[in-house]
């Protein structure tokens, strides 16, 4: 077995070790935006004691497909593999098809008429990029860090859901935005037009190396900026117009972008806020307002972006930091709701805001203000089924809370209508046939196949044509457990299969339909490819099919996070967790009862979620003895 490296307390943020970064240091990763391993006063948590985690393996298993997935769709066990001497080096000798990948599309519901695509890239195009960038790690995130004002700026976190998350909770959005107003008179409000698919790829080169504006350097293999755009281009079709939006690694590398743009547009720090790629900064006159604008559009265009003429605007102050719907729905939800008239009040209110605030996740919010009921009464609980599934119909993006919430009032005891949620889902994958929009869908199903319910032969049909390969691998997931009794035929999945390439758009439901034994069409295809053959080998997968009955509410966008964090305390410092429990919202039997059960004892509430979801899952074929670090 390779030896494990001891951890040294050192204070440098890292030692190079096989070409990545192993975070040591608390105290000078802050420096750099990063988190420690652990928690204050945690001894199992401190970097002498825990074994090392390299960055790779961070990006890898927690980086890498998007956070809105149900939890069915995970990386951990591809991670692991690529961290062995065989996977490493089928990953470092794999020539994808005319040496490109293309990403898995996944259309995102939002609030309005908005959509966002999300993409799940390719495993060895992913790979070669997050070994490319923890290679370079420590002047990535600098790059990224350089803003004087950025309220997205990226850390790092080896325990936390995600590899990479902004460094201001949203929240304490409102708080920011107020803040900055101190003492100035107007406000310009500008948004980046389109700003990921959008971004050039080359542009990424110039804000990491900015000598490759020159044009003696645009070939030069050895330039990191070079590499990135390159390895950009190879992830998604070779096309160096946007780049895919889910992963950590775009967002880390987005933000080393607006940094630069950041620092050049000279505005004091303390007036100026950006998240993401939303603007706000105070200005004393609107003359300066307007030439703080020109300074912003000019900056922007030499990385080829522009402001959206429709979102940019400068406006008198004072005005609201937060939208006024947030907090009445925050007055409504503060009050106790114990009969059906309160719970009808709640609605009404969340329901009118809606009609004045169409593009805000009005609905979403007020669903998850419910948590705090552990268990309704029949009658509030009738009341708020109605409510609910009409929010969920209503309000795109609201489907994951609503379910979540549905779920975790059921492992409590109540029991909610069955053919009432069946046909609120049946509904919502009818209203998503012609706009193609995969979240709601993909979030109704992963309730069905968690709850058992059966879908009627008008969803059958729909989703036998549905062109998203995670809604794809769900619908045949259902059929295989007889929750598509009619309507359903795998006719048109199984022709496109037959056609499939595993380097190109198709390659999740190309190999899981084999790996799962749903269809044999694409065996071949994944059988003559040395990479997927292997991953097949070592029976990795990227899809769950077992999972407990909680996974949609432990799940992040399912409960709320800080009543997740407080019931994974029970595993964590069962000391303190009961005295820490919210009010009303007490963990529940089965979530208690199978962190208990867990193999090895977690050190953060992330890791204790993990393994909660992989509980009922199969572990992959791979030797240990061939780890190159261990885990």
């Amino acid at each position: 077995m390779t030896a494990a490296y001891p951890m040294r307390r050192v204070r440098r943020l890292s030692t190079r070790l096989r070409g990545e970064y192993l975070l040591q240091d608390g105290r000078a990763a802050a420096a750099l935006g990063l988190a420690p391993l652990g928690r204050k006063g945690d001894n199992r948590n401190s970097a002498d004691n825990r074994e090392p985690v390299t960055i790779l393996q961070t990006l890898l298993t927690r980086g890498h497909f998007p956070k809105e997935l149900p939890p069915a769709f995970f990386t951990e066990q591809f991670a692991k593999y690529a961290n062995t001497k065989t996977g490493r080096g089928m990953l470092g000798g794999y020539k994808p098809a005319d040496n490109y990948t293309e990403c898995v599309k996944y259309q995102l519901a939002l609030p309005g008429v908005h959509r966002r695509e999300l993409r799940i890239p390719h495993p060895a195009s992913f790979a070669h990029l997050a070994a490319l960038t923890a290679r370079h790690f420590r002047r990535l995130l600098k790059k990224a860090s350089r803003s004087p004002f950025s309220r997205s700026r990226p850390v790092y976190a080896t325990d936390r859901h995600r590899a990479l998350q902004p460094g201001l909770k949203p929240s304490n959005l409102g708080r920011e935005r107020a803040a900055v107003r101190a003492g100035a008179s107007f406000l310009l409000k500008a948004d980046v037009s389109q700003f990921y698919p959008s971004l050039y790829t080359h542009a990424i080169g110039w804000a990491i190396d900015p000598k490759l504006r020159d044009k003696a350097h645009w070939k030069n293999p050895k330039i990191l900026g070079r590499k990135l755009d390159q390895a950009l281009m190879d992830l998604d079709g070779k096309v160096s117009q946007g780049i895919p939006i889910g992963n950590d690694i775009s967002f880390l590398l987005a933000e080393s972008v607006l940094a630069q743009v950041d620092a050049a547009i000279s505005v004091s720090a303390g007036r100026a806020f950006r998240w993401f790629d939303d603007y706000e900064i105070s200005f004393d006159t609107r003359d300066e307002a307007e030439s703080g604008m020109k300074r912003l559009s000019r900056e922007l265009a030499r990385f080829r972006l522009r402001l959206n003429p429709a979102k940019t605007r400068i406006v008198q102050l004072p005005k609201a930091a937060e939208e006024e719907w947030q907090g009445l729905l925050v007055q409504t939800g503060g009050r106790p709701i114990i009969n059906p008239r309160d719970m009808v009040k709640h609605f009404d209110t969340a329901f009118r805001l809606r009609d004045q605030f169409p593009d805000s996740p009005v609905l979403l919010y007020a669903l998850g203000v419910l948590f705090g009921i552990r268990c309704p009464s029949p009658e509030v609980g009738r009341v708020a089924q109605s409510c609910l599934t009409q929010a969920v119909l209503c309000e795109p993006g609201a489907a994951q809370k609503g379910f979540a919430l549905l779920s975790y009032w059921r492992m409590n005891g109540f029991p909610f209508d069955g053919r009432l949620i069946s046909d609120t889902i049946n509904q919502l994958i009818l209203r998503h046939e012609a706009s193609g929009l995969s979240s709601d869908v993909a979030w109704g199903l992963a309730f069905c196949l968690e709850q058992s319910l059966a879908l009627n032969s008008k969803a059958g049909r729909v989703l036998s044509v549905f062109d998203d390969d995670c809604i794809a691998l769900q619908a045949l997931h259902m059929s295989s457990v007889g929750l598509l009794p009619k309507g359903f035929s795998t006719a048109h999945i199984s022709k496109a299969l037959k056609n499939a390439d595993v380097d190109r758009e198709h390659w999740l439901i190309a190999y899981e339909a084999v790996r799962q034994g749903f269809l044999r069409d694409s065996e071949h295809s994944v059988t003559s490819n040395p990479l997927f053959s292997d991953l097949m080998a070592h029976r990795v997968t990227f899809y769950r099919t077992k999972l407990p009955s909680y996974a949609g509410v432990v799940h992040p966008g399912g409960a709320p996070d800080w009543v997740v964090r407080k019931w994974m305390d029970i595993s964590i410092r069962p000391d303190r967790a009961e005295a820490r429990m919210p009010v009303g919202a007490a963990i529940p039997k089965l979530i208690k009862d199978d962190l208990a059960r867990l193999k090895s004892s977690p050190s953060t509430d992330d890791e204790a979620v993990a393994g909660l979801l992989d509980l009922l899952g199969d572990d992959f074929i791979a030797d240990l003895d061939d780890m190159i670090y261990p885990l």
